[in-house]
């Protein structure tokens, strides 16, 4: 045999196992298996905007709540992928509760958020993904014969910073926001029109993330710094929060730590508005740009996952209080 020949195949051999060592040390097969369901997931395309944008969903058989609840993904996802990371949770708890799941695709697997400064074409070209996820409401309404009473909105990293985007500039549409691994983008970095109303708000965020700074600063992806600088998460809790005049209820809850070997606890935080609880947040310390999961496990290059709460259950008991 040659020498370049073999020198070939050995790189070939040495590449392979380099990427098998990588994926053990970065990765994980931590995603659980889809669920048996009772409903029914369909994938749909439409026009919005004069191009066809797609989402999936998920309608249980028995619609109760006349709740909608989409699921945003973060940078470069899609849909079918927050699906799997939030390991068909909502899915099944559409199947209990009796709501509507929706699971939207980006323009370019990215949302139009309120970082002025992002890179990605979403934002570029100023895409409206709040029409887009209206009119995505209008299809399922037509499709179900269902008039929807209430929508929420919850999403990881830039799915998160849309979750925002929502609560700000479509206060009057949206009944509640839950935004993972996200915080506030600075004044400086804001191009989303501030309404000045509040949206009741839970905000999940790891102290020890990578990406989004828990203390704030700079949003940095693999070197690519174009996201900006965001605020802290008190800072966003407090932007929040001071709308409706809310108080704190109560120091800081620490959860019970039911998983030692996932490298992080949970603290709750709660505060009252009008009376009742408008506004958590669970920090994750030592969690990283990750969606908590007792089950599943997101890639260990975004650092920790929590497994001591269900995110999806969290969420949806929160989104569940504000319809009651």
């Amino acid at each position: 045999m040659k020498k370049w020949i073999k020198i070939l195949l050995g790189l070939i051999g040495f590449l392979v196992l380099t990427a098998l060592i990588l994926r053990q040390i970065y990765l994980t097969d931590g995603y659980i298996a889809a669920p048996n369901l009772t409903g029914d997931l369909i994938t749909t395309t439409i026009q919005s905007n004069n191009q066809a944008r797609n989402f999936q969903w998920y309608a249980p058989k028995n619609i109760k709540t006349k709740s909608i609840v989409f699921v945003l993904h973060g940078s470069t996802g899609t849909g079918e992928g927050v699906r799997e990371q939030t390991a068909y949770e909502f899915d099944q708890l559409a199947d209990q509760e009796g709501f509507v799941a929706v699971y939207p695709t980006g323009y370019l697997n990215h949302w139009n958020d309120c970082r002025g400064s992002a890179d990605y074409e979403a934002n570029i070209k100023n895409i409206d993904d709040i029409t887009f996820l209206k009119e995505i409401e209008t299809y399922l309404s037509e499709n179900l014969n269902l008039s929807f009473e209430h929508r929420f909105a919850t999403g990881h990293s830039n799915g998160g910073h849309f979750c925002f985007k929502l609560a700000l500039e479509a206060p009057n549409w949206i009944d509640g926001i839950a935004a993972i691994s996200a915080n506030l983008p600075i004044a400086d970095n804001l191009d989303c029109q501030k309404s000045g109303q509040f949206v009741p708000l839970l905000l999940i965020n790891g102290t020890d993330d990578k990406v989004n700074p828990y203390n704030g600063g700079l949003v940095s992806i693999l070197g690519n710094d174009s996201r900006g600088t965001v605020m802290s998460t008190e800072e966003t809790m407090n932007y929040w929060t001071k709308l409706n005049d809310c108080l704190k209820a109560s120091n800081p809850i620490k959860l019970a730590d039911t998983n030692s070997t996932d490298n992080s606890d949970v603290e709750q935080i709660k505060w009252r508005c009008e009376n009742q609880t408008q506004a958590i947040l669970y920090k994750i310390n030592g969690g990283g740009h990750t969606i908590p999961h007792t089950k599943s496990k997101m890639p260990k290059i975004l650092g920790a996952t929590n497994q001591d709460i269900d995110a999806a259950t969290e969420i949806w008991q929160f989104f569940k209080k504000q319809i009651q």
